[in-house]
Parts: structure tokens; sequence; C-alpha cells
């Protein structure tokens, strides 16, 4: 989808010199070869221009060549050669953006290419700001495709679940005009994976598969976008499938080494891949090709040199990201602060990011001892964990709470230590023993415990949150909140909704959806009002979401630590537990649990 076409008029030669006009005009071609890179941009080189100029004829109603037009100059003074740029308006005349660029004689073949990628990173990074502003102004309905997508992405850089929602509106809007727009589905993966990745947990399950679903519907459709390949690269990096991610990031990477937002995602990548050196190279190739970036750009850089070691540099870079962009940046901000010994500010971000932490992902409730800790681990997806170890040391130094069962010699045991031949999950006095596979263990008490224990009880039973939420941790379980014939209707009728809204996305049938969206949230409320949670005569609706929520995260954050003491058992219930409105244990094959 061609957002822009910009022409490119021949570069002035101000040397002088005649013997010059090979370089200038060289160089200017060199400029158009790294601005044909954006498929979103249309280049005319300047031979072509130079061949429609002559063609044109006096004709008052001939239109312009393009949308913008690049004018340029070379001079050479000395040892001194200076690249002046200005990107003009068409129509206008008006100068949108203009820049100049200096080497010396002796460096200039060395230099070349980077003001050439240069001029085009910044060139193409203008050109979607100017359009962007006019989409601003403009009605959904009157927005063209790409349109759509600069409106979309401009509000997931906000990092709020509202904004993500209104982003979708927007890609979905330009599916409507356009089924085969590869970066409407990027743009929709996007918007679930933040969620996913660190706001919307009471979606867990959901919300990663639509990420993953979308991202891979739009390599499928356009697998020569470098934006495509660097969202499907992050996606697999957080599901831990390393070396996937990895040749997503290097296939972006020879798409278009200049796309600045695709370089910047490639820095993070490379540095939860471990290459530091290269993660902080591409970061800073990404500010320096676009000056103007935003204050996200830093963040890479700046997990870069943790990744590298360099804290005191990371602490430098890292204070000047605002520490509320994201969850877990305050946390960041507290480690390396701790590392360098700057105690004050470490316990004042540590703090800061507590409270983000209670806000956004445990909905004001207080986090369990060691939750926080297990959460920053999990949505750092870190291929070597001496960097995971480093983080948790700096943040443990600064103050955070360690998992109660970190270190404890108990927390595994070999088989002939506990009764490990059968599948078991029991509670005994202060400590949980977990046996599955030959090996036992013993954990300390979490809430989650007793969600799962109560899945494993009924294995393939469909339990809604309401009912695990409603329960506290004594309860016996056995009087159920509803009658059985009433919760087989509910479930068959939700899953029925749920497959309906499934299909009218799939179709872009925006109206459908929405009906079934809308019976599906009186169902909700329909059923929170029957449970009465802890008698709250409030809007129920809003009470099941916040019981949805309590109780993925919970489930989720429980299986975690079991991961941690017990990896079998952990990526047996990460497979088998599933979690949203309706919580079931099904694994592959029948265990028989001694609960």
């Amino acid at each position: 989808m061609i957002a822009a076409t910009i022409a490119l008029a021949p570069f002035e030669n101000l040397s002088g010199d005649p013997n010059e006009e090979y370089f200038v005009q060289g160089f200017v071609e060199d400029v158009a070869t790294e601005l044909s890179r954006f498929g979103t941009i249309e280049v005319l080189y300047p031979r072509a221009v130079l061949a429609f100029i002559r063609a044109r004829t006096s004709d008052a109603d001939s239109g312009p060549i393009a949308d913008h037009i690049l004018r340029g100059s070379i001079r050479r003074a000395g040892d001194v050669i200076r690249v002046a740029v200005q990107l003009l308006g068409s129509g206008t005349g008006r100068q949108l953006w203009a820049d100049r660029y200096d080497a010396t004689a002796n460096d200039l073949l060395a230099v070349q290419d980077e003001i050439a990628a240069r001029i085009a990173g910044a060139l193409a990074s203008r050109v979607d700001d100017a359009r962007l502003a006019v989409a601003r102004r403009t009605p959904l309905a009157s927005l063209e495709v790409y349109d759509c997508w600069l409106r979309g992405l401009d509000c997931l850089h906000k990092g709020t679940v509202e904004a993500d929602a209104e982003a979708r509106g927007f890609f979905e809007r330009a599916l409507e005009i356009d089924p085969t727009y590869a970066r409407a589905y990027t743009g929709l993966s996007l918007s679930h994976f933040n969620e996913w990745s660190c706001q919307a947990w009471e979606h867990w399950d959901e919300k990663e598969r639509l990420a993953y679903d979308y991202a891979l519907r739009a390599a499928k459709l356009d697998d020569n976008d470098a934006t495509v390949q660097v969202v499907l690269a992050r996606i697999l990096l957080y599901r831990r499938h390393f070396d996937e991610a990895a040749h997503h990031v290097d296939r972006a990477l020879a798409l278009n080494p200049n796309d600045t937002d695709a370089l910047v995602h490639a820095a993070l990548c490379r540095a939860y891949l471990g290459d530091g050196e290269s993660a902080l190279a591409l970061a800073n190739k990404a500010t320096r090709l676009n000056p103007a970036f935003p204050d996200w750009y830093l963040a890479p850089a700046g997990l870069a040199l943790f990744v590298l070691g360099r804290d005191a540099e990371a602490k430098e870079l890292g204070l000047r990201v605002p520490s509320s962009m994201f969850v877990d940046w305050a946390a960041y901000c507290a480690a390396v602060c701790a590392l360098t010994g700057n105690m004050t500010d470490a316990r004042t971000y540590l703090e800061r990011f507590l409270t983000c932490f209670r806000e956004r992902i445990t909905f004001g409730r207080t986090p369990e001892p060691g939750e926080p800790l297990r959460w920053l681990l999990h949505v750092n997806p870190f291929r070597h964990e001496q960097a995971a170890e480093r983080l948790a040391r700096g943040l443990r130094a600064a103050g955070l709470e360690s998992d109660p069962d970190e270190g404890r010699p108990e927390a595994a045991v070999h088989p002939a230590g506990l009764e490990a031949a059968r599948a078991t999950f029991r509670r005994d006095g202060t400590f949980w023993t977990l046996a599955f596979d030959d090996l036992a263990v013993q954990l300390t008490n979490q809430k989650g415990f007793h969600d799962l224990v109560r899945l494993l009880a009924r294995p393939c039973a469909e339990i809604h949150c309401l009912e695990l939420a409603d329960r506290s941790a004594e309860s016996d379980g056995h009087d159920p909140v509803l009658d059985e014939r009433a919760q087989r209707e509910i479930q068959a009728r939700v899953r029925d909704l749920q497959q309906e809204i499934d299909d009218a996305d799939a179709s872009n049938d925006i109206g459908r959806a929405e009906r079934a969206r809308e019976e599906l949230d009186q169902i909700v409320e329909l059923l929170s009002s029957a449970l009465g949670l802890h008698g709250r005569s409030r809007g129920l609706g809003n009470a099941a979401e916040r019981a949805r929520s309590a109780v993925t995260w919970r489930i989720r954050s429980a299986i975690k630590k079991i991961a941690s003491a017990h990896p079998r058992l952990g990526r047996h219930l990460e497979n088998a537990v599933r979690t949203g409105t309706f919580c079931a244990y099904v694994p592959e094959t029948s265990i028989d649990w001694a609960v």
C-alpha cells in the first residue's frame, strides 16, 4: 500500500567543478535506492523526474509529479563536503523538513551509505508524520487504508487497554477497505500483544492466541514487509521460540535496514536474545536516522547496556525514559540504580513499579510475596539466565521481596524423599506437595494452588471464574454456585457466542461480532447478578471482569512458580490449563491426581 510518492530532483552541484557532477548524481541515486526499501513509499528516480519535466507541456491542468519533492545540493569546500536536503510539498511548495550532513573528503566513501540511509530514514518518518497530522482531522469513514494504519499505530503508542481497543477500530476499518492489507493484521497483532505481554492478564489465553494468529496471517499476506517480520519476531520471542525469533529479526533487517521503528523493535529482540552489542548498534542507528525520535526509542538501548553489564550507562539512559511508559521500566531503573550503589533512587523507582503493578496488573490487590518478581521475569524473555539473574539481584538489592521458596533446599527433593510415583497436588500443613513424572517438590502456599487443585479434581469440566473467585482458600468446594443444568446451558451458549465472534472477526463482519459481544456481556452480567459476588450490589458485569482477571493472574502466577521448581509439571499445566471466563484442566491423556 503506497502512502506517498516522492520525486527526487537531481541534486545541485555547488562545488563549481563539472568533474564532481558524476559524484553528485550518483549520490542522489543511492538515496533513491535506500528510500525504495520502504514499501509504503513510491520513489521517482532523478532520471525519471528529468524525463517527466522535459515531456511536460504548459498545460495548466497538468497535475503534480508526486506528493513530495526532495531537493538537495552538494558542496565541496576544501576537505569538507556538505550535503543539504529539503522535503517540499508538491502542491504547496511548503518546506516540510530540511537537514544537512557534513563529511571530510577522506571519509566520504565510508560515510556515504550512512548519510544516504539517514536521509531515507528521516524522510520516511516525516512523510508519515505529515500524513498522520492530516489523518487525525479526517473522519474514520473517509480514511484510506494507510491512514487507518497510521491512526491505529498512533493509538498503540499510548500503551493503554483503551487505546489498544481504539486502535483495533482503525485496523478493522482498513480491512473493510482492503481485506488483504497485511499491516492491518500486524496492527491487530500488536494490539493484542500489548495486552497479552503486559496488561490484560484476565484475557491471557485469548490475547496470546490472537497476537500470534494475526501476526502469522500478516506474514502470509506480505512476506516482504519489515514491520510484519519484526512484529512476528517479538511474539515468537515472548513465546520463548528464540531461534525462530532470531530468524525473523534477520529477515526484517535484510528487507529494510533503515526503518527506524523496525530497528528499535529488532534492537529489543537482539537484547533479549543476548546479543547486546548488536542490539546497542541497532538502537543507536535508529536514533541517528530519526533525530526526532520518541522517548520509547531509548528503552531498547538501555536494555542492551544492561545485558552488556554496563550498568552506569544503562542507568543514565534508562532514567531518561518516563518510568510510567511501560509497567516494568521503573523496575529496570530500580535494578540498575541498586547495582550502581544508588539506593535512594533504587527504592524510589521500586515503589513506582509496585504502585503501577498494583494498578495495572493485580487491579488493586496486594501482590503475594515474590509475585512481582515472577511477573517481571516472565514478561522479560531473556534467552540467557545470567541476564535474568542480574535483574533479580538488582531488584532484591533495591528491596523487592523474593519468592519465599527461592533458595529453600526442600523446594525440590528426590523421589525417595516424597511420594512421587503418583501424580499428587495436595496441601500438607504449611506446604503443598506436588508430584508428577517421578519428581516430587514441596512449595509454600499460594492462592493459585487452590484454584489449580479444584481444576485438577474435575478434569475437562469448565468452572466459571466467578465460582473460583467466590471461594476462599478454606472452602470445602462442595456446594455449587449454579445447578449443573444451568451451568451446562450457560457454558454452551458462551461457547457458541465466542465461536460466532471469532467467525465474524475472521470475515470482517463487525455488525455480527458486535451483536454477539453484546449478548455475551448480558450473559456475564446476568450470571454475575445470580452469583452475587461477595454480596456486592454494584454493577456486577465489572465484578465478573475483576474475577476473571484475578483468577487468571493467580493461576498463571502459580504455574510459573511451579515451573521454577518442577519444570515438567510446569510445562504440563501450561499446556493443559485454560483460563478465562471459564477455566478448565484439559490434559492430552487422562491423569489420576491425588488431591
